[in-house]
């Protein structure tokens, strides 16, 4: 699992709707998350969005077992080459910063191949790529 936090110093629902203007990611993230576009009128339960992370091309589902929720957006990838992911990220009243923002972003792996995705193989880069676009969600929302 690769899990990471930031700390953005605006209120949880700035930092949401920034998140899921997905038209505007290119204009503040040139990093892991290439694109993602829903493919119907919302991100809404039950729909898909089609995702180009790093290289690697999927349509993923949110389904009634995930969420889209004031506090979480969430979807599962398909195996894509024997993986596949639950990926996270939750918008959280911050502890630390009166009426900020604790982001969390972070994705589960499973399938044949998911072990790759240890810190020691495959995934030992994975952090620092969630952590670039937390960095980069933080600059654009304080910006605003």
């Amino acid at each position: 699992m690769i899990h990471t936090t930031i700390e953005i110093n605006r209120a949880p629902e700035i930092v949401r709707k920034v998140f899921l203007d997905f038209s505007s990611y290119q204009e503040w993230h040139q990093g892991m998350v290439k694109e993602i576009k829903p493919l119907s009128d919302s991100p809404a339960v039950g729909n898909r969005v089609h995702c180009e992370m790093l290289d690697l091309t999927f349509d993923a589902i949110i389904t009634s077992q995930k969420e889209n929720s004031p506090a979480m957006f969430q979807w599962q990838g398909p195996p894509v080459v024997g993986i596949s992911g639950l990926h996270t990220f939750s918008f959280e009243p911050s502890e630390v910063a009166a009426g900020g923002t604790t982001f969390v972003h972070k994705e589960e792996f499973s399938g044949a191949m998911s072990f790759l995705m240890q810190s020691w193989l495959v995934g030992w880069s994975m952090p620092g790529k969630f952590d670039g676009f937390n960095r980069d969600l933080k600059k654009r929302v304080e910006s605003l």
